[in-house]
């Protein structure tokens, strides 16, 4: 019997949590048309005393490795062809791998099975999610003090002191000298100029992105979607990596850091649940708005921040690191509309950082 026609004879139900279920028989027939493929792939991987690896014949195989065994990597075999097809029969947009589950198996028997997937969730956006910009204001930014200017400046004769075992570090005092070996500074007070640039800068960026995240909230607060779990341990894997990352550039370990704070690290993931739900969440809601809206990356753009990250990445995958940067720039985008401000993305520079002129 075609795979097609048994997948029609399984039943879908839907479980919460954007799970469906497909449960159903498989005839033992076509179990068995995948058994000696089976057999050949399971001896060709067996270690055995006598014989050279891969060569363990199929009848002292099937010894070792016993009827179920092999059928079960028959079945294994035969969901490759089945499985799309139940997809399809039951019109199941299935996100991740499934968790599929053999309920009866006997020789010469058919097959029952439960089998589990994620589903790409419905997403029900707040009718006036377009005008939920119009009730959120961008909060003036407080300009810099003079006291945050003298910080910044003691910071950078911190970062400037000289140094030696045994002694207390000698700072270096703020002439127009000292000032010019820091940029291109005639004086103390274009330096200072140029601090005040920068925190009145960084002020505004922090307003922008409060305004930007009060937005976000009130979107999602209204949105109604039922979050696979497969998207919310995606996202926690995301933010245990980046810990990883961080606390290997501190000259630790992540065991080490968990012996710290005597904890697990299924007990640090929970933690991050609440942030990997809305981190999932926010970004179903990007996709929901940048489809409605026909927003996507100009070509230009993704061009010119593939031949940048291939230079500094020249391993990559192109077609993975072409889909995450489509997506950065769409999201940016998308996070743009929902703030009202419709304007194109700026091409990107990477031959200078502008965030700041002073040499640290």
């Amino acid at each position: 019997m075609p795979a097609a026609d048994i997948a029609k004879s399984f039943t879908r139900k839907d479980l919460p949590g954007s799970e469906v279920e497909l449960s159903g028989d498989i005839p033992y027939e076509a179990i068995a048309s995948f058994r000696e493929a089976a057999l050949r792939q399971l001896a060709g991987q067996l270690e055995m005393p006598g014989f050279r690896p891969g060569k363990v014949p199929t009848d002292i195989a099937l010894k070792k490795i016993g009827e179920v065994g092999v059928m079960e990597e028959a079945i294994e075999m035969y969901m490759q062809e089945l499985y799309p097809a139940l997809l399809e029969a039951h019109k199941v947009d299935a996100v991740g791998r499934p968790d599929i589950r053999i309920t009866k198996l006997a020789p010469n028997n058919p097959v029952s099975f439960t089998i589990r997937a994620a589903v790409y969730p419905t997403v029900t956006l707040p009718k006036d999610w377009k005008k939920a910009h119009e009730k959120i204001a961008l909060e003036p930014a407080a300009p810099a003090t003079e006291e945050e200017v003298e910080k910044t400046l003691e910071s950078l004769r911190q970062n400037r002191a000289v140094r030696e075992e045994g002694k207390e570090p000698v700072l270096p005092e703020v002439t127009d000298e000292w000032a010019k070996t820091l940029g291109a500074f005639e004086n103390v007070a274009a330096l200072k100029e140029q601090i005040k640039k920068g925190i009145d800068e960084e002020k505004a960026r922090a307003a922008k992105d409060a305004r930007r995240g009060k937005i976000i909230d009130t979107i999602i607060a209204g949105t109604t979607v039922d979050v696979p779990k497969v998207f919310i341990e995606s996202e926690q894997d995301k933010i245990i990596s980046q810990m990883r990352e961080d606390i290997t550039r501190m000259g630790l370990t992540f065991e080490d850091y968990l012996k710290h704070i005597n904890k697990t690290e299924d007990a640090v993931r929970e933690e991050f649940r609440d942030q990997a739900r809305k981190r999932a969440t926010l970004q179903l809601v990007l996709n929901k708005v940048a489809q409605e809206e026909g927003i996507k990356a100009d070509e230009p753009s993704v061009e010119a921040e593939m031949h940048h990250a291939l230079q500094h990445f020249p391993d990559a995958n192109p077609e993975l690191l072409r889909i995450h940067i489509e997506t950065v720039l769409r999201n940016e985008l998308t996070l743009r509309r929902l703030e009202g401000d419709e304007t194109p993305l700026e091409p990107s520079s990477h031959d200078h950082d502008h965030s700041s002129d002073i040499v640290e």
